[in-house]
């Protein structure tokens, strides 16, 4: 049952990912939510583990929140880069 949970936390990360490069939302209404979605997927894995709430909560809270704070950091960036090289080619052809 555990690996259900790490599967949903895995298509959370991916679908956050591809949600703030194709800019199909508010990045702070998908930020939320990947965040939101990655800790409650984390501590269900943990509670499928058979941990302690409180432990399983706190692995939530610290692998949930920084594996999403990373993929939100390469997100932005890949989409920075993208806007750039556009900005670019646009000066190019003026």
């Amino acid at each position: 049952m555990y690996m259900i949970f790490f599967v949903i936390f895995a298509i959370i990360l991916v679908a956050m990912y591809i949600a703030i490069r194709r800019r199909l939302a508010s990045p702070t209404i998908i930020g939320a939510a990947g965040v939101f979605g990655s800790i409650v997927s984390m501590t269900l894995f943990g509670l499928a583990q058979g941990n302690l709430f409180a432990h399983a909560l706190t692995v939530g809270f610290l692998i949930g929140g920084l594996f999403s704070a990373a993929t939100l950091i390469i997100a932005f960036y890949f989409q920075g880069n993208e806007l750039r090289h556009e900005a670019l080619k646009r000066e190019q052809y003026d």
